[in-house]
């Protein structure tokens, strides 16, 4: 079993098209880790009558952390020489949090955090469900442990029958309410829903249940083999019916989680219609042996080539990367699983090898937490003061020549995000609680200006803030993350939440924010409910969307100022200068390719007829080509959002090009 959960695993992150649903390889882990785990511990139970939970700790520490310690060593130091420098502090923190083994709750909050939901996959990632185990370990033992207590009011024959069915029951709970919770959280937040805890530990607890059904029950049930094939059919189908756009865990775990404990509860060796013909090969047995170290270095090698390369692994890499990863498997269990293992100064059951494989185990992750710490080295944020020779959107505006080249700033690495992003200002679903936050001049204000839409209209805070301070106006921010201002649902799961972010945005200017304007734009790539694929039709949607918001508004005297949608390189632009030395042109596309022709904007304007403008920013943005850096300062902060530096450097120009849109902005 454990050799076809880590070929599912495997194939999936090599080829995801060819096994769409490799993935659930992890959750048929997760049923086969709580199975075993649980047998363990029963047994100690019902030999000795109580449980050594340090004992059981140090057990786990030193069957796991070496060479999971050793992985993480060799995948940061092979990190620092492969990876773009933009991803070494994001892969460092990944590997701390991996070797403390809360990867899972790192990554469910990357998952949902806007700035970083876009990250390329580190390295790392794959710890997240070593980490669910773990947790599941720390806990678990508790259980033993509190039926023992319980048990002690029984008489002295009868305690371990009597805390063998408390800790059934108690895991038959955990299992109902873990689940119950899967199924609303993977509807209410599918990104996080895939990494927590809470959501997964029912898989694990499955295969504890079953380890503690009666001997008698098990045997009668696995006697022809029947459901053990039917499990096996089960775990292999879901490796070709689920697909990583679906929303997981949820109801959808049921596939491969039951598939595995059908198949543990059929028995792959007894009765003449189960498995075992297919599942007891001697290469099953092998790759089966060697499934943890399998797993550790599997990912690492695919992630690290596929960087070094610049492209997926092919036909020829592909099983190159295989076999890489299963002779380094078997070396690391042979000469560092087996070896910790087997040492007779960690061996017995007593309190004292409980205390050292627990030492030992520490003495392998502090070093590996110590050596992440990528700091060194690592310039300082930008401040925001330019130089002559930094003339930033004045290169486009003025033609200027003869700029002298200097580094360019800020520095793909010390990149600094825009005052709102950092105030909490952009909240993103599933986060459902309505943000405004004020800027400006907020006690005597002569104008009252809002930023309404998603984070692509951030883009123009920080010029805005800028022209606040100086003209004395009151910005009021009222931004949502991938939250387009329009009466047109979104495709996926936020749509409705963005929808009633929208209304509630609307009746809030109208009744308590009251503006003089609402400058607003968004991000043009949104798929709808009417068109769930993002392209012009959906574009068509999100702009007739804008137009009832558009007319309430000017109906009750608030004018409506529309900036056009600025350019998506379609790639991570300061990833792409770290691989490529900071080569501008490599990282640069036609203008014509990123700048769309007709977006949401310029769709609502035109139904508008002339009573909403449209500012185009677009050609201090880019001539011809769209470069990574004018006038010496990095544009772009990721695909699509202008550094705050950059955008700064737009102040000027933005402002004389308000003024040309409405007499309003007149007011000083």
């Amino acid at each position: 079993m454990r050799a076809i959960a880590v070929g599912m695993v495997v194939l999936y992150h090599l080829y995801p098209n060819l096994l769409p649903g490799g993935f659930a390889g992890v959750d048929v882990f997760f049923v086969i880790s709580g199975f075993l785990i649980t047998g363990h511990l029963l047994r100690e139970y019902q030999k000795t009558g109580r449980i050594s939970v340090l004992g059981f700790w140090g057990r786990r520490a030193k069957r796991l952390v070496p060479a999971a310690a050793l992985v993480l060593t060799v995948t940061w130091v092979a990190s620092r020489i492969i990876l773009p420098a933009t991803q070494l502090d994001d892969t460092a923190r990944q590997i701390r949090a991996s070797a403390l083994y809360f990867q899972n709750w790192q990554l469910a909050w990357n998952a949902v955090d806007y700035l970083k939901s876009d990250n390329a996959a580190s390295p790392v990632q794959h710890f997240w469900s070593l980490s669910v185990e773990e947790q599941f370990y720390l806990g678990w033992p508790l259980l033993f442990l509190f039926a023992a207590l319980v048990a002690l009011t029984a008489r002295r024959g009868a305690r371990v029958a009597r805390g063998h069915k408390v800790v059934m029951v108690l895991a038959g709970a955990v299992v109902g309410c873990s689940f119950a919770y899967s199924v609303y959280y993977t509807h209410a937040n599918p990104a996080g829903a895939y990494f927590v805890t809470t959501t997964r530990i029912w898989e694990l607890a499955l295969g504890g249940v079953i380890a503690l059904l009666p001997a008698g029950l098990a045997a009668r049930l696995g006697r022809a083999g029947l459901l053990g094939s039917a499990g096996l059919a089960l775990v292999i189908a879901s490796a070709f019916v689920l697909s990583g756009t679906t929303a997981f865990p949820g109801m959808l775990a049921l596939l491969p989680a039951g598939g595995a404990a059908l198949l543990i509860v059929g028995g792959s060796a007894a009765g003449r219609y189960g498995p075992y013909p297919l599942t007891s090969t001697r290469p099953m047995v092998f790759i089966g042996g060697i499934s943890y170290s399998l797993y550790l270095w599997h990912w690492p090698l695919i992630v690290l080539y596929t960087t070094w390369r610049g492209h997926p692994a092919g036909k020829i890499s592909g099983p190159a990367i295989i076999v890489i990863a299963v002779l380094l498997s078997w070396a690391s269990k042979v000469w560092v699983e087996d070896k910790v293992r087997s040492a007779k100064l960690l061996s017995g059951s007593g309190l004292k090898s409980g205390w050292l494989s627990v030492s030992t185990a520490l003495a392998a992750i502090v070093p590996v937490v110590l050596v992440s710490l990528y700091i060194a080295g690592e310039p300082a944020p930008f401040s925001g003061t330019l130089g002559p020779n930094y003339p930033g959107a004045a290169a486009l505006a003025s033609h200027l020549k003869g700029v002298k080249h200097e580094p360019f700033v800020p520095a793909v690495t010390a990149i600094k995000e825009p005052l709102y992003w950092r105030d909490g200002c952009l909240p993103a679903y599933p986060d459902n609680a309505n943000k405004e936050c004020v800027y400006g001049d907020t006690t005597n204000p002569v104008l009252t200006v809002a930023l309404v839409g998603d984070s692509f209209d951030g883009d123009w805070f920080t010029p805005l803030q800028a022209i606040a301070d100086q003209k004395h106006w009151k910005v009021v921010v009222d931004l949502r993350g991938n939250c387009p201002f329009t009466a047109a649902t979104l495709a996926g799961p936020s749509g409705p939440s963005c929808h009633a972010w929208g209304q509630t945005v609307l009746h809030d200017l109208l009744t308590s924010i009251k503006p003089d304007v609402v400058i607003t734009s968004e991000y043009p790539g949104q798929p709808t409910t009417a068109h769930p694929r993002s392209g012009p039709q959906a574009m068509a949607d999100i702009g007739n969307g804008m137009v009832p918001y558009w007319t309430r508004l000017e109906q009750r005297g608030i004018r409506v100022v529309a900036v056009r949608e600025t350019p998506d390189m379609g790639m991570n632009v300061p990833e792409c200068l770290s691989a490529n030395q900071n080569s501008v042109t490599k990282c640069s596309k036609p203008a014509k390719k990123v700048i769309l022709p007709d977006p949401p904007t310029v769709i609502a304007a035109r139904q508008m007829h002339g009573k909403v403008p449209v500012i185009d920013m677009n050609n201090l943005i880019c001539s011809k080509t769209c470069k990574p850096v004018v006038g010496n300062v990095l544009v772009y902060q990721d695909n699509h959002h202008l550094t705050s530096t950059y955008s700064g450097t737009l102040a000027p120009y933005f402002y004389q090009r308000l003024l040309k849109a409405s007499k309003i902005f007149s007011r000083s």
